[in-house]
């Protein structure tokens, strides 16, 4: 939602454009992070969530610091954000898809606490 937004503004610079920007930003992009625990709790609960959370934060560092690097690269190559924007969008919809795809089928009867103990 970010990204599009920022490819609206291009052609259409308007006030409204910029404030649901900020608005998707914060909600999608920040919010996020309260759930960032919960997500990999339910799908792979017990002994090795430890590891496993560490590794998908891992990941999660590294995307956010090879991100803004390769959409600078990506401008000063094509002179242009657009096409960086819109690999964001194509790559959020597929770790979307993918979360969906991964998610257990069931809602889990196992409290937080022992999903994450493996009790």
């Amino acid at each position: 939602m970010c990204c599009v937004a920022l490819i609206l503004l291009r052609s259409s610079p308007l006030p409204l454009l910029l404030y649901l920007m900020v608005i998707a930003q914060g909600l999608l992009g920040y919010g996020l992070t309260s759930v960032m625990g919960a997500i990999p709790a339910e799908i792979f609960e017990g002994r090795n969530y430890g590891s496993i959370f560490g590794s998908v934060m891992l990941a999660k560092i590294f995307g956010g610091a090879a991100g803004p690097w390769l959409r600078g690269v990506m401008y000063d190559r094509l002179g242009t954000y657009l096409p960086a924007f819109s690999l964001s969008i194509v790559l959020s919809l597929v770790s979307a898809i993918v979360i969906w795809l991964a998610a257990p089928r069931k809602v889990s009867r196992t409290s937080p606490i022992r999903a994450i103990l493996g009790t």
